[in-house]
């Protein structure tokens, strides 16, 4: 879709919103149209609105919901601004964003000055922002389930891969690698050399990560690349597709009901739908389940979520997917 109908799609839900009777429950959905994410934030809203049809469908007696999204670009500055414009909504219950570490991070404490819960996917919990629910594990069962892949540490070099544009991971994973006998390399993306089958966690870019790894291989290195939801990222489908030598842990997965495909491809004009649609079309429910009760257990695309005592959780909390 072109920049000037995305625009055009957000101005017609602002119109909306204007005109519509009260009793109508608004969620937010800021995420990448534009830019080099601008796949994440289709994937994502595709399936946020098939989720808005489906509940409204089935709740003809209400609460209606709409959605209003917005795009911040990617960038953490157009973050805080879309931040800022979308608090000021009337009913709005919560926002789903930024899909994003920076810019998640960026937006967090509008927020939470304004009173609106942010639900923060694919951030790990312990790196989400305060305030925020994350819906993600902590840096620990990430780093555990990537240990599935790997042989015992045993003194073997394995490297932290990071650029200076994205981190999703802290210190802490260094440690938790060390603690399983890992000897870790750190290094830059554009400065790291693995070889033979030595393993590699990346936190950056995908773009970037795709780029090392044709360098990579072309010096000879045949080891497995790792990573958290980043690499779910399009700009390494090729890579997976092909190599089947890249793991990513991410508490969403792709969805192979093929009613449910058809009914995302009905709104996302013939797209398939990529792994944060069913994350979005999830959150959605969740939010609105949310809103209405103090606790539920609820069956959702990506598992089962549960929300008690303040607390958002869900089982399987995440995916190691190849």
């Amino acid at each position: 879709m072109a920049r000037r109908g995305w625009v055009f799609l957000v101005i017609t839900i602002m119109g909306l919103v204007a005109c519509q009777p009260a009793g109508i429950m608004y969620i937010g959905l800021v995420a990448p149209f534009e830019g080099r994410d601008r796949a994440i934030g289709y994937d994502a809203v595709f399936g946020a609105r098939l989720a808005v049809r489906m509940w409204n469908t089935t709740h003809p007696a209400g609460p209606k919901v709409m959605l209003i999204a917005l795009d911040d670009q990617g960038d953490p500055i157009l973050a805080q601004e879309r931040a800022r414009q979308i608090v000021a909504y009337p009913s709005l219950i919560a926002v789903i964003g930024h899909f994003r570490p920076e810019t998640t991070w960026a937006a967090a404490p509008i927020y939470r000055a304004a009173g609106i819960p942010l639900i923060a996917p694919l951030i790990p919990a312990d790196r989400a922002p305060e305030g925020a629910l994350p819906t993600a594990p902590d840096q620990r069962t990430v780093v555990a389930a990537l240990l599935q892949a790997l042989p015992p540490g045993d003194g073997r070099v394995l490297w932290i891969v990071r650029d200076d544009e994205e981190r999703w991971f802290g210190p802490e994973v260094e440690a938790l690698f060390r603690e399983r006998g890992w000897v870790v390399h750190k290094r830059n993306w554009e400065e790291a050399s693995p070889q033979d089958d030595e393993p590699v966690f990346f936190d950056g870019r995908a773009v970037h990560a795709g780029e090392a790894v044709r360098r990579w291989r072309s010096s000879g290195w045949r080891g497995l690349l790792l990573g958290g939801p980043g690499l779910l990222h399009p700009d390494l489908l090729a890579f997976r597709e092909a190599e089947g030598r890249i793991w990513a842990v991410a508490e969403t997965r792709r969805v192979e009901d093929a009613e449910w495909r058809t009914a995302y491809q009905a709104i996302a004009l013939g797209m398939s739908p990529g792994p944060y649609a069913p994350l979005a079309y999830d959150l959605i429910w969740v939010v609105m389940q949310m809103h209405a009760r103090s606790a539920f257990r609820w069956e959702g695309r990506t598992g089962t979520w549960w929300w008690e005592q303040g607390h958002l959780r869900k089982d399987p909390a995440w995916f190691l997917e190849r």
